[in-house]
């Protein structure tokens, strides 16, 4: 599994394999900005490989995901983040909210319940897409009933895992203050605007 991206059309070529993966995360983060400066000065084609998908898509114009030697899904990195193509992509990733649901018009059946689907979303037998911002957290008696099992400090938010009875665990995305504490019980909603019906 790997993410290679390609900058700014030209002849020459250069292909880099994981070129940042032994750096501290923020000498990375400034090398980013300052490679991408770089080849578009130069005018240079740069076929990165990589399997941390922060830094393909810090890097990318365009970002190819692989498997098993084949192209599983190609595009720019706004439309591979925003529409995965199918259910590795997905959780390649990163997201861990991936279902086999049946999608109506308005909603789909999930172990999860009936989840909200976007205006338009294909119908019939697919798998559901339910990023982590789209998990809302409410009252422990309303909606989704679910024990939090972990807690997880990204930086700008907290991942919350959760457990709900007799279903998937789903991982949600809250503030830092309104992040409640491992063992507690909550209300999960979801937000359609948030899910994506994968092909």
């Amino acid at each position: 599994m790997a993410l290679a991206r390609a900058l700014a059309p030209s002849p020459k070529l250069l292909m880099l394999d994981e070129p940042l993966g032994q750096l501290d995360r923020s000498l990375r983060e400034r090398l980013v900005v300052e490679l991408r400066q770089l080849f578009r000065r130069l005018g240079t084609t740069v076929l990165a490989v990589t399997h941390d998908q922060g830094e393909a898509f810090a890097l990318a114009d365009r970002v190819v995901v692989m498997r098993d030697g084949r192209i599983a899904q190609s595009g720019t990195p706004l439309q591979v983040w925003q529409r995965p193509a199918d259910a590795f992509v997905a959780r390649f990733l990163g997201f861990e909210n991936v279902v086999e649901a049946t999608v109506g018009a308005e909603a789909a059946d999930t172990p999860w319940g009936k989840v909200p689907v976007p205006e338009g979303a294909p119908q019939g037998t697919r798998t559901l897409l339910v990023r982590p911002a789209g998990v809302r957290l409410v009252p422990a008696g309303e909606g989704l009933r679910c024990t939090v099992t972990a807690r997880t400090f990204k930086g700008t938010h907290v991942a919350v895992h959760l457990q709900p009875e007799e279903a998937p665990p789903l991982e949600a995305a809250c503030a830092l203050r309104a992040a409640p504490e491992v063992g507690d019980e909550v209300g999960v909603e979801f937000d359609a605007a948030e899910i994506a019906v994968l092909d």
